[in-house]
């Protein structure tokens, strides 16, 4: 109770808030050229600047990209206290998803591949 008398008090005397929004759907970290740029909105200027082109090809590597803007000249992503760390973040969650594989027999797979499609997710 105390707290939310406490913060009735700071709204109502012009105190300041801050409200961060989110989709209903979560964004896709592959192909997604407006990922960085709607995340880090000050280290891309007007909406440009993201980590593959338009028709979803990669131009460059990522790991590569991510890189060079690292190496920027004016340091502002070496010294961003997020971008280094997610950016290879999601590095690493690409490469545990992409390093997965299922080995199986020629004789069994059918089998394996109807148990897979029935799991109840």
């Amino acid at each position: 109770m105390l707290r939310n008398t406490l913060a009735i008090k700071h709204l109502t005397s012009a105190g300041k808030v801050m409200a961060v929004g989110h989709a209903e759907e979560p964004e896709s970290l592959y192909n997604n050229t407006q990922l960085h740029p709607q995340m880090f909105p000050w280290l891309f200027p007007y909406g440009l600047g993201g980590l593959c082109n338009a028709n979803g090809y990669k131009s460059i590597v990522e790991k590569l990209h991510k890189h060079q803007l690292l190496m920027y000249h004016d340091k502002r992503f070496q010294t961003d206290q997020y971008f280094p760390i997610i950016a290879f973040n999601q590095e690493q969650i690409k490469s545990s998803t992409t390093g997965g594989f299922l080995l199986a027999e020629k004789y069994s797979f059918n089998d394996i591949a109807q148990r897979l499609l029935s799991i109840d997710k």
